[in-house]
């Protein structure tokens, strides 16, 4: 009896002992695959973690390199590549903390699509940028030759103006020379046709009732005056109608006008000047001397002194005469 009991109590330990065995087994089987199951799911995070910044690494250096790339003598577009590495390098270390500290995968790789797409929208902006300034300094260039050649036009219209200031100023001159050469042949021609006298003889005189002229000295006791005088003959004057201009000039210096008694103004060939004369004498030249008589009777009263006349023929002095009234 005792010896059955001690046997059955053996196996019931023993039962135990495998039973322990056996949950002691099971529990370290399946702790393993819960282990094998985290050292796989570390192992992958690690492999991706490591892909993420290998991808990561490669994106953003390729970035730097197309950016370097394009980099010039711009001013503006390399300012602008300065920045956007900045901006790239920024990124990458947002997806760096994301994968290694975060463990945030999923965010980190859209993070990494994002500056995939910032890279490559800035290198369109670069190009987009030198395109432009390439096309700005083709139209400056452009421009630099349109100026240069307005600028040679401006100089070969400015020299051909100069030229025709100097060929102007040159006929200017020349016709000046002409017009003085003209007007002094005219002033020739004008003296060479001048009839000049001679024999100016001046008679006051008192008209009497039957008609007759008396000849008086006394200022108060005068009608008038009777001037003659003699022309001389002259080749160069063609035969024709001769006009002689006489001014009768009184002790105050004035010109004895009447302009009923044919009185009026006449132009000197030398000076331009207008002077009054007091009457005019025509006659028929026929390039021959001949004496002429003309009678001026104002109607006024004459004062005595010291008288002057002049004759003129075509605005020339050609005689002049003094008498005196007492």
């Amino acid at each position: 009896m005792s010896t059955s009991s001690s046997s059955q109590r053996l196996k019931a330990i023993a039962t135990v002992f495998i039973i322990a065995l056996l949950g002691l087994n099971g529990y370290l089987m399946y702790s393993k695959i819960n282990q094998d199951k985290l050292i796989k799911k570390q192992n992958a995070e690690l492999i991706e973690s490591e892909k993420l910044q290998t991808d990561l690494e490669k994106e953003y250096y390729q970035a730097l390199s197309d950016l370097e790339e394009l980099r010039g003598d711009n001013t503006e577009a390399n300012s602008m590549i300065e920045s956007l590495k900045e901006d790239l390098k920024g990124q990458k270390e947002r997806i760096s903390a994301l994968v290694l500290t975060e463990k945030n995968y999923q965010k980190a790789r859209e993070e990494l699509g994002r500056l995939k797409a910032s890279a490559a929208r800035y290198l369109e902006e670069i190009k987009t940028l030198k395109q432009e300034n390439e096309a700005l300094s083709q139209t400056n260039l452009v421009l630099s030759e349109e100026k240069k050649i307005l600028t040679t036009e401006i100089q070969k219209e400015r020299q051909v103006n100069d030229d025709l200031m100097t060929a102007r100023a040159t006929l200017t001159s020349e016709k000046e020379i002409l017009e003085a050469e003209k007007m002094q042949l005219a002033e020739k021609v004008s003296i060479a046709s001048v009839i000049k006298t001679s024999e100016i003889r001046v008679e006051p005189f008192k008209l009497r009732t039957s008609g007759k002229e008396s000849i008086k000295k006394r200022a108060k006791a005068i009608d008038g005056l009777k001037i003659c005088f003699s022309t001389l003959d002259n080749d160069v004057v063609p035969a024709g109608r001769e006009s002689f201009f006489i001014r009768i000039i009184n002790p105050l210096g004035e010109t004895m006008a009447v302009e009923s008694l044919g009185s009026g103004v006449m132009k000197l060939s030398d000076s331009g000047e207008d002077v009054r004369y007091s009457t005019i004498k025509l006659l028929d030249y026929e390039n021959a001397a001949s004496n002429e008589c003309v009678n001026w009777q104002p109607d006024i009263e004459f004062q005595s002194g010291s008288y002057t006349v002049e004759l003129y023929n075509k605005g020339h002095l050609v005689g002049s005469s003094n008498f005196a009234l007492k």
